[in-house]
C-alpha cells in the first residue's frame, strides 16, 4: 500500500440526505436525553457506564483486550492499587491512561466550552494517552521524527510531520471545515490525526480522544460522555477498512467515512436513551407502587411495607426466582423470615392480582411496563 499523500482539499457533500438525517437524529437524541428528569445518582451511573465503554472500546481497538468488569475496577480502584497481576501492567495503564484523557476533556471544556483545537492540545491528549508507558521510538506528547506503519498502512514520513500538522490546525481552523456542523467536524478531525499519525505510538487513542473532544464540545453530551471509541471497536474491521478506502480509493471524498461515524453516534445516543427511560421507568415504578399499596390502605402496614420492599427490589429490573426466596438464600428471603410460604404466596396473588408483578414459571418480577401505559407512544424521530 502507498503512502497517504495528505490532501487538505477533501470532497465532503454537508447536504448530502443522510448525512443531515443523521446529524438531526444526533441532535434529537441529545435534546430528549437532556429534557428527561434524572436524579444525580442515575446520571452518575450512565456518565460510569459510558466511559468504561469508551476506555474499553479504545484500547480494544489496539489489541488490548479487557473486559468490562476489569475497565471497571480500574477506573474505580486508586492509582496506586494495581487491579491486574504485573504482568498485565501496561494493559492497566493503558486503561487509566484512557479515563484520564475523558477526564480532561470535561475538565478542559467545563472551563471554557469555545477552546480552539490546536497542536498543543492534540499533543496534550497524546501525553496523557501514553504516560508512564513505554512505547519504543515514542515520546509523550512529542511528534515523531521517523517513518512507521500501522499494519498495512504507511502514513507520511516523519521529516514531514511538524508541517503537516500546522497545515491541518490552520485548514481545520480557518478552512472550509470551520464553517461544516461541529459533529462533522469531530469525525474529520479524527479521520486526519489518524492519518498523519503524528506520534511514535498511541496515534489511534489520541485521535479518539480529539474526536470525543469535540463531540462533547458539539454539545450532544447531554446527561453523560458520549465517544464512539465503544462503536468503532464493535466494528473494527469496517473501521480500519474504511479508513483506508478514504485514503486510496475515493479521490478525497470524506462522505462515507462520515456517514458510517454517525451511524455509530445515532446508536449510541439510542443506547443512552433507552438507558435514561428505563431508568425513569425503575423510578416512576416504585412511586407507582407505593401509591397503588396506599390507595389499598396497606401501606402503613407489616404486610404494606413488606411488599412495598419486596417491589422496590423488583423495580431494578432482576428477575428472581422464587424458589430462591422460599429456601433463604435470596437477599429478600429476610422480608419472610419466620414467616410462612403461605405469606409469601399470598403477597405475590396480592401484587399479580394488581399487575405490579409477574410470574413466569418460577420466576418473579416487577411489571415495570404497566408505566407505558400513561405514556403516549414515541413518534418516530
Amino acid at each position: 500500500m502507498p503512502r497517504w499523500n495528505v490532501d487538505f482539499d477533501p470532497y465532503l457533500d454537508n447536504g448530502d440526505p443522510e448525512i443531515v438525517h443523521r446529524v438531526a437524529m444526533t441532535y434529537a437524541y441529545a435534546r430528549v436525553i437532556r429534557d428527561i428528569p434524572i436524579p444525580p445518582s442515575v446520571k452518575a451511573k450512565l456518565d460510569a457506564l459510558n466511559i468504561l465503554r469508551a476506555v474499553r472500546g479504545t484500547t480494544g481497538i489496539e489489541g488490548i483486550e479487557l473486559t468490562e468488569d476489569e475497565v471497571r475496577q480500574i477506573m474505580e480502584s486508586p492509582r496506586k492499587k494495581p487491579v491486574l497481576p504485573p504482568n498485565r501492567s501496561r494493559e492497566e495503564q493503558e486503561a487509566r491512561n484512557a479515563q484520564k484523557v475523558m477526564f480532561y476533556v470535561v475538565k478542559e471544556l467545563t472551563r471554557d466550552a469555545n477552546i480552539p483545537l490546536t497542536e498543543n492540545l492534540i499533543r496534550t491528549i497524546h501525553r496523557i494517552t501514553t504516560k508512564d508507558i513505554n512505547y519504543p521510538d515514542n515520546i509523550p506528547g512529542k511528534y515523531r521524527t521517523h517513518d512507521v506503519h500501522a499494519g498495512s498502512y504507511y502514513p507520511p514520513r516523519g521529516e514531514d510531520i511538524r508541517k503537516l500538522m500546522r497545515g491541518f490546525i490552520a485548514w481545520f481552523n480557518s478552512g472550509a471545515p470551520a464553517a461544516w456542523n461541529p459533529i462533522v467536524r469531530a469525525i474529520i478531525a479524527h479521520f486526519y490525526v489518524v492519518s498523519i499519525h503524528p506520534f511514535g505510538d498511541g496515534n489511534g487513542r489520541t485521535a479518539r480522544g480529539v474526536e470525543s473532544f469535540l463531540l462533547y464540545q458539539s454539545g450532544v453530551n447531554a446527561r453523560s460522555f458520549y465517544s464512539l471509541a465503544n462503536y468503532y471497536y464493535q466494528y473494527r474491521e469496517q473501521y480500519v477498512q474504511l479508513l483506508d478506502h478514504v485514503r486510496f480509493q475515493t479521490n478525497g471524498n470524506l462522505t462515507p467515512f462520515v456517514l458510517f461515524a454517525l451511524k455509530g453516534l445515532v446508536g449510541e445516543l439510542e443506547q443512552v436513551h433507552s438507558e435514561v427511560l428505563t431508568n425513569v421507568k425503575m423510578i416512576a415504578f416504585r412511586d407507582y407502587a407505593r401509591e397503588q399499596l396506599t390507595l389499598e390502605g396497606i401501606l402503613g402496614s407489616s404486610a404494606g411495607q413488606r411488599m412495598s420492599n419486596l417491589l422496590t427490589y423488583l423495580s431494578h429490573g432482576e428477575i428472581v426466582p422464587l424458589k430462591a426466596i422460599r429456601s433463604g438464600k435470596h437477599s429478600l428471603s429476610g422480608l419472610y423470615r419466620k414467616l410462612t410460604t403461605k405469606t409469601l404466596s399470598r403477597d405475590i396473588n396480592f401484587l399479580k392480582q394488581r399487575e405490579l408483578v409477574i410470574v413466569e414459571g418460577d420466576e418473579l418480577r416487577a411489571n415495570l411496563d404497566v408505566m407505558t401505559r400513561y405514556t403516549p407512544p414515541l413518534e418516530s424521530m
